[in-house]
């Protein structure tokens, strides 16, 4: 329903895809016994992240993160 109503499994299922969607995986993954290794990264990530208490530390994480893509994606235009 566009009023954001509906059955609690309804809402559960759009959740779920919306996850999905976000971390590039289908719905099944969440159901499986043993996460994909990128899953349980980026959940490592996530768990790290917000351990970080200072601002200040956190855009240092953010640039290295951002640094370390830009070196992928120019080592992709050269192959």
């Amino acid at each position: 329903m566009a009023d954001g109503s509906g059955t609690s499994v309804e809402r559960s299922r759009r959740t779920l895809q919306n996850l999905a969607k976000t971390l590039g995986c289908s719905t099944e993954v969440f159901f499986g016994e043993t996460p994909p290794d990128h899953l349980a990264d980026a959940e490592e990530l996530l768990g790290l992240w917000l351990s970080i208490a200072d601002s200040s530390e956190r855009l240092r994480v953010l640039d290295f993160a951002r640094a370390i893509k830009a070196a992928a994606d120019a080592k992709t235009d050269d192959d």
